[in-house]
Parts: C-alpha cells; sequence; structure tokens
C-alpha cells in the first residue's frame, strides 16, 4: 500500500487528485490545505509521498518542504513538488536544494502522476535489496540491445550511469545540466558538455542505424513526429523502465 498525502489550496484540484486515486489498487490518498493536517499525518501513519502545492496560501510549500527535510530524509519520504507555473531554473534548483524529489507543472496528467508516484516509492523499497546494481545493468543491456545502442560508444556507459543516478535521485531528472551531467562526468573524469555530447551522438548513431520498430515500440510520440527523444526524456524513461522490470522480478 502506498499512502499519499497532498497538501494544496485548490480544493478542485483535491478533489480530482482523491477521485483518481480512489479508483487505484493499493493507494491509500489524503488531501487537505492545512499543513498541521500533514503533520498530524506524519505522527499517525506516515506518507510514502507528499504531493505538494508551490503556491500553498498563505506562505507557499518550501517552508513545508524545509520542515519535511528536516525530519525526513528522501528515503523515508518522497516528496513531489506542483505549481501552476512553470519551474525556472532558479525555483527548479531551490526546490531540489530543500529536498524535492521531482517537479511537475499543473495541469497534471494523473495517470503521469500515478506513475512517477509508483517509480518513486517502488524503487525506494526495492534498492539494495531486491534490485541490485548487477541487475539494473543487466536490464539496461537488454534494453539497449533491443534498441540497437552501440555498446563501444562513450555514451553508450553515460547514459548508464545517468539512469542509474536518476534513479537513484529522481529530483536530477528535471535537473540534468546543472546536477546529472556533472555527476556522470565525475564518475568517469569528463565535463558535463562531454556527457552530454556523447549522449547524443550515441542516440544520433542509434536512431540512424538501431533497430527502428523497437525504438518507435519505447518511444511513440517519437515516431509521430520523425524525430529523435533528448537525453533527459530517453533517461526517464528508461528509469521508468527499469523499476517496472525491477518489480516484476524483484
Amino acid at each position: 500500500m502506498i499512502r499519499i498525502f497532498h497538501l494544496d489550496s485548490d480544493p478542485f484540484f483535491r478533489q480530482e487528485t482523491e477521485e483518481y486515486f480512489h479508483r487505484v489498487r493499493n493507494v491509500h490518498y489524503r488531501g487537505s490545505d492545512q499543513a498541521a493536517d500533514l503533520l498530524r499525518a506524519f505522527r499517525v501513519d506516515r506518507p510514502d509521498c507528499v504531493l505538494l502545492d508551490m503556491d500553498l496560501k498563505p506562505e507557499g510549500g518550501l517552508p513545508v518542504l524545509k520542515g519535511i527535510r528536516d525530519r525526513f530524509s528522501r528515503e523515508e519520504v518522497r516528496v513531489i513538488v506542483l505549481s501552476l507555473e512553470e519551474g525556472s531554473e532558479a525555483a527548479l534548483t531551490r526546490t531540489i536544494e530543500l529536498g524535492a524529489d521531482y517537479f511537475l507543472q499543473r495541469p497534471v496528467d494523473m495517470v503521469i502522476l500515478e506513475k512517477r508516484v509508483r517509480q518513486m516509492v517502488t524503487f525506494r523499497r526495492r534498492q539494495g535489496k531486491e534490485i541490485t546494481s548487477r541487475q539494473f545493468q543487466e536490464i539496461c543491456t537488454h534494453y539497449f540491445g533491443r534498441m540497437g545502442i552501440p555498446p563501444h560508444f562513450k555514451g553508450y556507459r553515460y547514459l548508464m550511469e545517468g539512469i542509474w543516478l536518476g534513479s537513484l535521485h529522481p529530483a536530477w531528472l528535471n535537473s540534468v545540466t546543472q546536477n546529472l551531467y556533472p555527476a556522470i562526468g565525475q564518475r568517469f573524469g569528463v565535463s558535463g558538455i562531454q556527457v552530454e555530447r556523447a549522449m547524443r551522438y550515441a542516440l544520433d548513431v542509434t536512431w540512424e542505424k538501431g533497430n527502428v520498430d523497437q525504438l518507435y515500440e519505447f518511444f511513440p510520440y517519437v515516431s509521430e513526429q520523425k524525430g529523435k527523444p533528448t537525453n533527459s526524456w530517453f533517461i526517464a524513461k528508461m528509469v521508468d523502465l527499469v523499476a517496472l522490470d525491477g518489480g516484476q522480478n524483484g
């Protein structure tokens, strides 16, 4: 059972979210516009994931986020920040610094929201126990082989490392330039710019010479546009696939 607490000033959005999650199996949802209710929930039955309104009245959601992180780590409670405004780089950086795991702009696709919650909470429960680094590598190698990503390219290794880090730190999927690329670069002794370029080159070659049917199966919207996914889109998709496969095999 996944326990979700939704702290939001918009009663219509809370109602929409409640109606959706009440139709979903193995999810217990509770919503409120009062931070005090969240504090009581932490004392009684700690939520696995908090959906937090960035524009929460009267003081905004950031003080609440800070309060959550003063008491609980990311491994204990996941926090998804929701906002009506598109997040600026400064705002996204600030929410990540305070401990947010993910940022979504409203209106929110409920199916995507559910997937993101499940991906973060399920991986948190399994990491280090049921999904080992070896199993993770085997899953990625399987999918990379189906797509036709050249294994001798540097971008192959960087993509795999990015998926691993994105699984451990979902918030980094919103800040690949600021966090993900530099972290990969530190691992391999190169710059973040070199990481980005090597990933892009590997994906470009894959879309030219790889298994097109498999690629469009994983990225159907790209098929319609006859384009290629961005590095961050590809990594986020693979994070979802790893979480799904790990959950089935764990």
